[in-house]
């Protein structure tokens, strides 16, 4: 019984019978080619997974099965696999019955008969839907990254506007601080020389001449803050038309050099001016540009020591002029110059305590603005500055 048992179970239909049984079990692909590259055999389950019956698939070819971009990759594994290599991994894709293609992880390996290849054999794992859920983890992973740099953009964005608000804030008070400062000092000498005038009827003649040109002159430096602080108003909300009209701007500008000409000799400054002889027109508020000029000449004559030197120069351009203010001051220091056309804005001089509210280069960057031109600064610590004003000339 145990002989005949033997017998029967060494019987090659029975094994074949039984390996199509263990076969048809496995649930993954399995595929046996021969060297040919023929299908020879295909378990169930894996004929139902692309959609196939068995016997549809028997001697079809290997690469008719394949999905375009990875036949030469297919045919390169069973050439290697023929001349030796005993297994390979790879990835491929089959196309099913209905033309979807299913991603497969392949592992093949060569069967072999007295030493020669006679068949191979391809296990697959169908890997689409791990596929996917890893695409979608990619997809998802540079999404998170992509959000992350744009929560860190947003964070940078945000601190800069905190640290903006807060600088504007500090310059604000610093304003404030400086106004009140600036509408004291004038007023403080009005108060205290008029209440000495006024307490003593006695008072000599040449004192009380001098107290009441020190109270006219603080008048004045007062009135000149107050519309300091009024231009920069109007300008702000719009308030401000430009009046336009044909004037010689080479007399208007000997007009602003006059009206300095006492401040400029009280501290012995050498001042010097290169203007064009003929008559050169523009279209402007004649006003509001010598008071830029004006403004400008005022703060080269400040921030001048004594005997130090101001050039005024009108350069004829083609279809502009371009008007020059250059000193050889106390210079403003590089770090300054890009933030020194803004609101509050004031030049940090350790040491030194020159009277300013900050508002009178916002005054004249806004009127140069408003008439399209433009306006350059040039400037280093001891080195002096040079203002550039560009303003278009008249075209008739």
């Amino acid at each position: 019984m145990i002989a005949n048992y033997d017998k029967q179970e060494l019987n090659p239909e029975i094994l074949l019978k039984k390996l199509d049984t263990i076969l048809d079990m496995e649930e993954d692909l399995i595929i046996i080619l021969n060297k040919s590259g023929l299908i020879t055999k295909v378990n169930a389950n894996g004929a139902l997974t692309l959609q196939f019956k068995e016997e549809d698939l028997l001697n079809r070819h290997i690469i008719d099965l394949i999905a375009s971009k990875y036949k030469v990759e297919m045919m390169q594994a069973i050439n290697d696999l023929i001349t030796g290599k005993p297994e390979r991994a790879f990835e491929t894709s089959f196309y099913s019955y209905r033309g979807d293609e299913i991603l497969f992880g392949i592992n093949a390996k060569s069967l072999y008969e007295d030493d020669k290849i006679t068949e191979i054999v391809l296990v697959g794992k169908n890997i689409t839907h791990l596929r996917e859920v890893t695409d979608e983890i990619e997809n998802l992973r540079m999404k998170l990254i992509e959000a992350n740099r744009i929560i860190s953009i947003e964070r940078q964005r945000a601190n800069q506007r905190k640290s903006f608000l807060e600088e504007l804030n500090k310059m604000k008070n610093d304003f404030v601080s400086n106004i009140s400062h600036e509408l004291r000092t004038p007023l403080a000498s009005i108060i205290g020389f008029s209440e000495t005038i006024d307490s003593d009827p006695d008072i000599p003649d040449a004192m009380r001449t001098e107290f009441n040109s020190t109270i006219l002159n603080e008048g004045k430096r007062l009135a000149r803050l107050i519309n300091d602080i009024l231009d920069i108003s109007k300008l702000e909300g719009g308030g401000i038309d430009i009046a336009k009209v044909r004037f010689d701007i080479i007399l208007m500008l000997n007009e602003v050099i006059e009206a300095n000409v006492k401040s400029v000799q009280a501290k012995n400054i050498a001042l010097s001016r290169e203007l064009p002889e003929e008559e050169i027109l523009i279209d402007a508020d004649k006003e509001r540009i010598s008071q830029t000029i004006g403004r400008l000449l005022n703060n080269a004559v400040k921030f001048t020591n004594e005997k130090g030197r101001i050039k005024i120069i009108l350069k004829n351009l083609f279809r502009e002029i371009e008007i020059i203010i250059s000193d050889t001051g106390i210079g403003i220091p590089e770090t300054d110059l890009p933030y020194i056309f803004q609101k509050f804005y004031r030049v940090n001089r350790p040491g030194t305590e020159i009277p300013g509210t900050g508002l009178g280069l916002v005054f004249v960057k806004q009127i140069v603005d408003l008439h399209k031109g433009f306006i350059t600064v040039q400037s280093g610590v001891g080195k002096g500055t040079t203002f550039a004003i560009k303003l278009p000339k008249s075209h008739i």
